[in-house]
C-alpha cells in the first residue's frame, strides 16, 4: 500500500516547487534554462529528498538534464535561505513527459 503524503509534505512540495519556478524565471543566468518549467515536487517524508518533475520542449531534453544537475547546489543553497526547514532535501531531477504528451493529442485531434 503506498502511503499518501501528508499535509505539512504536500505544503512544503508546492513552496519548493514555486521557490524553483521564481529562481529559474529571476535568478538562473544560463538562457537555456529558461524554458524549463517545473510541474510538480514529491519529497520524502523526512525530508531528505525530492524529486523536481520538470517539463522542457522535446528537442531541448537531453540538454537540459545536466544542467539542472549542475545548478542544483545552488538552487538546494537558496532553498535553505529561502524556507525555514530544518534540512532543505537533495534535489533530484526527472523529466515529466506529460505536458508534451497532451500538446501531441491536442495537434492530432486539431488535424482531424
Amino acid at each position: 500500500m503506498v502511503e499518501q503524503p501528508s499535509y505539512r509534505v504536500e505544503r512544503i512540495n508546492e513552496l519548493i516547487r514555486r521557490e524553483l519556478t521564481m529562481l529559474l524565471k529571476q535568478d538562473v543566468k544560463d538562457p537555456r534554462l529558461k524554458t524549463v518549467s517545473i510541474t510538480s515536487v514529491l519529497s520524502s517524508r523526512d525530508l531528505s529528498s525530492a524529486k523536481v518533475f520538470y517539463s522542457v520542449p522535446e528537442d531541448k531534453r537531453v540538454a537540459i538534464l545536466p544542467l539542472l544537475d549542475k545548478v542544483s547546489g545552488f538552487f538546494r543553497s537558496r532553498l535553505s535561505k529561502t524556507l525555514d526547514l530544518r534540512h532543505t532535501p537533495v534535489l533530484r531531477f526527472i523529466y515529466d513527459s506529460a505536458p508534451n504528451t497532451g500538446a501531441r493529442i491536442d495537434d492530432l485531434l486539431a488535424k482531424l
